[in-house]
Formats: structure tokens, sequence, C-alpha cells
């Protein structure tokens, strides 16, 4: 154990990091460790570390890739073994006694929070920003903060690591400090002063923060005030009149409370009006496309409830694939868009607009480009509208749905896999306890099973295996393929055109294994946790409708030949 572990997040600051790293490794207390966390720096930041790594052995290194500040503090304080942890941004220095003083008047006095003077550096000046004159002893978390002056900032303080081992940041955010600090005080109970050390905050434009401004940072800043209300009001402290948002115009600023808003103009409060703050934001997200294409917009709506927990999601599809989106697995409501009935036309549009209940919305989230869809968005009062093209690119549709969250949110977004929950209640109408599913055809006739490959699988199925065929499909098409195998001798079960969907997720749920050319139902199959073969006859389709084999039990094929398909088949009915 030393004395004290400093911890250092660094994000592409070489600039500044040799000034940051010479004002630790100078300090007079020399029983210290310094543990650099480089956050997927780009530039040249990793080398100056391990040059100065080189000079002096307490400097340890940490690399990831890039998961924001919040996240590399925390793998420091995993790492940490000093008695006292400090935080010093990689853009900042610190005075020669800086630790040592602080260190000292901590032990000296028994309490558990040392606080340094802080001043913001600026190119040309230097700003005092809090500043003691003497030291002095408060205890209680209440005393502590107004003792700050709500200046809740994680650097200037020294802390003691057994009161805190366990307490972490919020991660992939910004704005993370003030939640963190404050259940710290809380952790620790009592505070020192300490005149005559200074933590030098350097005000940098180019910092992460100030390059990543705009929505993102904004709702980052709702939720992390509000956070941090949440535990004052646990621990019954007071922040004064603390607003969740300050929004500033030209002339006039709004601050935004809990129950009211403040509005000023030239920096004069003209008024003041008692409305709630409303935290909870409404997404609607438009995919008025294919039975397949709605469900692969779950990993979105996963997404959406990832960056925005309280959020609400209205997903409209529709009226045909309504039982698609009904059993997402994370949507609140469904809205059925019926353009063949009552919402035909541009008078349909306006009934739709009249029946739907959610005005003022967050977010509109339109998964292609669909002038209708962005109409309605519009109508509605989106307050964001994001809206996806019809390029086929060779990113996954998966991928490409949960990319237009990116302008919403500094969360990392996440290929979820898809996930369709069947009702308990459903009835599987296969009675066989042992059976393979089989779709042969789509909407495309080129992109279906030839039909002597489909012979040819169903018949050493058949003879290979104790299992039954089951055919699944729908439409005209599918009947007469069905027909087809018929003529030709085959054995199986046939539901073509006898399955509704919710049906048809239950046989596959229960299924071995599902081998499918239509992308629809494979989609379906391993939404539900079945194994799937997933055979594609047009090349070109594979990276933007295939499945990530990473994700799912999948295997995917490229116009294979019978014994291919089997070979995989039967491979996964035994895992």
């Amino acid at each position: 154990m030393c004395k004290v572990s400093v911890i250092v997040p660094i994000y592409n600051t070489e600039e500044f990091l040799p000034r940051c790293l010479n004002s630790l490794i100078s300090q007079t207390l020399k029983d210290i460790e310094i543990i650099c966390i480089n956050d997927g720096s780009t530039d040249n930041s990793l080398s100056v570390l391990k040059d100065f790594a080189q000079k002096d052995s307490r400097i340890r290194i940490i690399n990831q890739e890039n998961a924001k500040q919040g996240t590399a503090r925390n793998k420091g304080i995993k790492s940490a073994t000093g008695e006292f942890i400090t935080f010093v941004d990689s853009d900042d220095w610190v005075d020669k006694n800086y630790l040592e003083k602080l260190y000292n008047v901590a032990v000296k006095n028994s309490v558990n929070l040392a606080v340094a003077s802080t001043t913001r550096d600026y190119p040309h000046r230097v700003k005092p920003h809090i500043i003691f004159d003497k030291e002095e002893i408060v205890t209680g978390a209440n005393n502590i903060v107004k003792a700050l002056k709500n200046h809740l900032e994680p650097h200037g303080k020294l802390y003691r690591f057994e009161n805190i081992k366990n307490l972490f940041y919020p991660q992939e955010v910004f704005y993370e400090d003030a939640p963190y600090v404050l259940q710290a005080i809380i952790n620790e109970k009592s505070m020192i002063t300490v005149p005559d050390a200074h933590y030098h905050y350097f005000s940098n434009e180019h910092s992460t923060i100030k390059q990543n401004s705009g929505i993102k940072n904004e709702n980052d800043k709702i939720e992390m005030n509000l956070l941090l209300l949440k535990i004052a009001k646990v621990n019954n402290i007071d922040l004064g009149d603390f607003p969740v948002l300050k929004e500033r115009h030209f002339l006039r600023t709004v601050k935004h409370y809990l129950d009211h808003k403040d509005y000023y103009l030239f920096g004069i409060k003209i008024r003041t009006k008692r409305i709630r703050f409303n935290s909870e934001k409404t997404f609607v997200v438009f995919n008025t496309s294919y039975f397949g294409d709605v469900l692969l917009c779950d990993s979105l709506i996963q997404n959406i409830k990832h960056a925005f927990p309280d959020s609400r999601i209205i997903f409209v599809v529709n009226k045909g694939f309504q039982d698609v989106a009904k059993y997402s697995d994370r949507v609140d409501e469904v809205v059925v868009f019926d353009t063949k009935d009552r919402h035909k036309g541009f008078l349909g549009l306006l009934r739709f607009i009249k029946d739907f209940k959610y005005k003022d919305v967050f977010a509109s989230i339109i998964t292609y480009n669909n002038a209708r869809n962005y109409l309605a968005a519009k109508l509605i009062k989106s307050r964001f509208i994001k809206m996806g093209t019809l390029d086929k690119s060779v990113i996954q549709c998966q991928i490409k749905h949960n990319r237009l969250l990116r302008d919403l949110t500094n969360r990392n977004i996440k290929n979820f896999p898809i996930k369709y929950n069947v009702p308990q209640e459903v009835e599987n109408p296969v009675k066989e306890p042992k059976y393979i599913a089989l779709c042969t055809t789509s909407k495309k006739l080129e992109k279906d099973m030839p039909l002597n490959t489909a012979v040819e699988l169903i018949n050493k199925i058949n003879q290979n295996t104790d299992y039954k065929v089951v055919l699944v499909g729908n439409g005209d098409a599918a009947s007469n393929y069905a027909k087809n195998l018929k003529s030709k001798g085959c054995d199986f079960i046939d539901l073509i055109n006898q399955t509704t969907i919710v049906q048809l997720a239950k046989i596959l749920k229960d299924s071995k294994c599902l081998i499918s050319i239509d992308t629809g139902t494979m989609h379906l199959g391993y939404a539900v946790g079945a194994p799937v073969v997933c055979v594609f006859y047009i090349k070109e389709m594979i990276p933007f409708w295939a499945p990530d084999e990473n994700l799912y039990k999948v295997k995917v094929l490229s116009a294979p030949d019978t014994d291919e398909i089997f070979k995989e088949a039967t491979t996964l009915c035994g895992k």
C-alpha cells in the first residue's frame, strides 16, 4: 500500500500531458502511485505516457477503448492501492507540495476528505475558483456541501480510499462528476480545508466535453443533474435552488427546476412559471416496412432504453405486423398505421395524427426515408427527427437502425441481440416432439430454395434423422411450392398459410432448428432463440440482411448444396 493513488484519465491531450505528469512525478510526497488510463487516445498521448513511465516506475499505464472519463476513472479506482486517492485531469496540474500538504493535514486531523484551493487557468489569465485561507474541519454532508459552495468537482480533493473503494462513476456519459462527488462526501463524513495547496484547472477549449456540445451533452447534463438531486433528496442534503437545465439564448436565459422555470432577460429575472420538469422522454419509432425489418428494430429500441432508461417508446408499424412489434423486448406501446384503410392517403394521415395521443415528443426515429412518416413526425411536433435511407449499403440493417440514435446520446451504441417474447398462453400447433422447421420461399422467386434442393433435403432429413420436417411460409407462392413438393413424394407437415405470426414464433421457438431462405422468418427464428441455418441464394444480400454469427446461434450459408445445409442443420440441432 502507498500513501496516495493519483488517477489520471487521458484522452488526446499530448500537448498538455507532460505538464501534468511533471507536476506529479516532482511531488514532495514520494510514496505515491500514478495510475494513467489511456482512454483510446488517437494522438501521441500514449507515446508521452510510455516515455514518462520509463523515467518513473510509479507510473502505471492502463489502456482501454474510448469509453469516456467515468469508465477510465473507474478502472483507476479498481487498480488503486493507496491509503488515499485523488483525481487529476490530464490537461491540469498541481503545486509541487500539493499531495504532501493534503495528506499530512488529513492524517494529522483524522479526517477523511482534504480539499485544496482551485484556480481556473486560462491561456492569458488566472481566475480563483474556490479559495481557502485557513484550515477548517467540517463534519456532516450538508455542512460539507455548504462549505464547498456546491462546487462538486472531483479534482482538488484527497479522499480516504477505504470509505469509497466501492463507489464508482456513472459510465458512458459526460457531467458524471457531481453525483459521484456528492456520494463520496456522504461516505467520507468529514472534511478539512487546506490553505496554500492549489489545483490548477486548465480551461481547454479543445477538451472532449467542449468538442462534443449539443443535444447529446444536454441530455447527459439533465440525466446527471436529476441523479444528483435524487441522491441529495434521499440523504436529506440541501443543494439550494438547483437548476436541472439552463437554456442560454442571445439575450435571455431559462433555468429549469424540478417544479418551475425562471426566465431572465439581460441577466435579470423577469418571471417565474410553475411547471414540473418532465424528465421522461418519449420516442416514436416508425417502421412501416416489412415483417423482418420490424423485428430488426428491437436492437434500436433496446439502445434507446439503454441510453434513456426512463423513456417511453411508441412503435408505429403497419397493421399486419402489430403482433411483431407488440412482443418486442422493450416496447411500451404499439400504434398501427393502417395505410390500406383508416389511414389511407393524406386525409388518412390527418386522421392518424388526430388519433395519435402523444404530442410534443422528444424524438421520432424513422428507419427508412419515408415522406409520409416524416410529415407525421413533424405534425406530432417531434423535437428531433432522425431518418434513415433506402440505401442498401454493406452495413447490417440492424446496425444501420441503431446508428440513427447516435446524434442524441453520448452512450455507446451497442448491437443488442433482437428478442421476441412469445406469450406463454400460445399453443404450438405442431404435436411432434422433435422437428426441423423449413421455410423455402420468400417474396421474390430468385431468393427461393431450388425445388430439387428442398426435395433432397426433406428426404435426407427423413431418412437419416428422427426429426420431422415442418414447412412454414405464407402466400400463394409458398402454397404452390408445397404442392410441388408433395407431387415429388415428400413427407412433411404442411403449415403453409395456417399460422399467425405469434403461432409461427412458438413453432420456431420449439423447433430443434430452423432452415430459412426468408429473412423475416430467419430473424423471427433467432429472435426467439432457435438455432437457424440462414440460406442466401443472392450473395449481395448477406452483408445487409444476414445476422451476426457472434450474437446468435446461427450459420450463414451462401448458395449451398443439399449436403451443406443438412450438415449445418444437424450440427445446430445437436448444440
